[in-house]
């Protein structure tokens, strides 16, 4: 008891039936007896066991694909693509598309000359996670399973978050209670779970809805896919308790398989290809950004006219970026989302920073209404 505590309180402790007291839930241990681990790999150097992860990016850009080769390298036990898995059981809770789940597991399984996965589990309907009893009903009926093939969850996959969630996405309550209830399926196992989940509007702020995700995850890896040259790229935003990999790239290539009636119906797996960085898309994402370039490259235009009757692609011209920003509030836009709009730009090459000035590359102003 401490010697600041007042006397009445000290008076009421002593008076407690210590018998009340029941084992504590919650238990310390002095620092210095804490064992540094090694990482403890699902796939190496990639995704660490008994972890809480997140797969995000824009509608078909292969993230399912991805879950699905995880999924079947680990319920298999063979390599992820040249790196070493721990074999266990996988439990995927699918939320739409089951026939064409059906058909990418025959292709990766073809593809990879191999047998299907025994221990791969796929739900037949989503459910809501934000609502404990049902994650209670999800961990019952994953445990029945295990139970009867003789196995331990090892990997839990969500695909996708939308199809599985029936809060708020932008509420952090929300989303704080999605998360709590897949920590228990993670505890109760010790199990990696995978979230497979949509970017949002502008790609590069990572996940869609509320941070309390991004801050709640061990793990967070971004998928993109280039129309330059239609490879699907694997890169890692967060490792929390380790370094951050090297990127990945696959290619998406056809593959026949049986379907029931022993007709040959197309589908498709992912072969490893050699990364590359890819080539920047020089275009605006989003309404505020759009409307941002319309200001500068009117503002070029402008400058053009006064100093030269010549095009102007033929003209390196630049603008004072704080001008910029004034015409763009000028114009109806909000100061914050000026101030975000520009940054973007120029964080992804866009719009060219040059000290105090600012202009756009050739190639962007090609592409631009005159």
């Amino acid at each position: 008891m401490s010697a600041k505590t007042p006397k009445r309180y000290a008076e009421q402790w002593t008076e407690v039936d210590r018998s009340l007291f029941k084992t504590p839930k919650i238990r310390f241990v002095a620092a210095c007896d804490m064992g540094v681990k090694p990482a403890d790999w699902l796939i190496q150097q990639y995704i660490e066991a008994d972890t809480l992860a997140v797969l995000y990016g824009a509608p078909g850009k292969g993230k399912s694909f991805l879950a699905l080769n995880v999924s079947c390298c680990i319920a298999k036990g063979v390599p992820f693509h040249g790196h070493d898995v721990k074999q266990g059981a996988v439990f995927y809770i699918a939320g739409e598309g089951h026939n064409g789940l059906a058909r990418r597991l025959r292709a990766w399984a073809r593809h990879n000359s191999t047998e299907m996965p025994e221990h791969l589990f796929i739900s037949d309907a989503p459910t809501d996670l934000s609502d404990v009893g049902n994650a209670l009903e999800l961990m019952e009926a994953m445990q029945q399973l295990a139970d009867r093939h003789g196995v331990t969850p090892t990997l839990i996959v969500i695909d996708t978050m939308a199809r599985n969630f029936g809060g708020d996405e932008n509420s952090a309550m929300d989303v704080g209670s999605f998360v709590r209830h897949t920590d228990l399926l993670r505890r109760y196992w010790d199990a990696t779970v995978l979230i497979v989940h949509h970017s949002g509007k502008d790609g590069e702020r990572g996940a869609r809805g509320s941070s309390a995700l991004k801050g709640a995850v061990d793990a967070e890896y971004e998928v993109t896919r280039s129309a330059d040259d239609e490879l699907i790229r694997v890169t890692t935003r967060k490792m929390k308790d380790a370094d951050e990999p090297p990127p990945l790239a696959f290619e998406l290539v056809g593959v026949q398989v049986l379907d029931d009636t022993g007709s040959y119906v197309g589908s498709a797996a992912l072969k490893l290809a050699e990364y590359s960085t890819p080539a920047l898309a020089l275009k605006p994402r989003g309404i505020n950004q759009q409307k941002a370039l319309d200001v500068l490259h009117q503002m070029l235009n402008e400058q053009a006219t006064q100093h030269s009757k010549e095009p102007l692609e033929t003209h390196t011209i630049s603008i004072l970026a704080n001008d910029w920003k004034i015409r763009c509030e000028d114009s109806g836009m909000e100061r914050n989302r000026v101030k975000e709009a520009c940054a973007s730009l120029e964080k992804r090459g866009v719009v060219v920073r040059n000290g105090l000035h600012v202009m756009m590359p050739a190639l962007v102003r090609r592409n631009l209404p005159s």
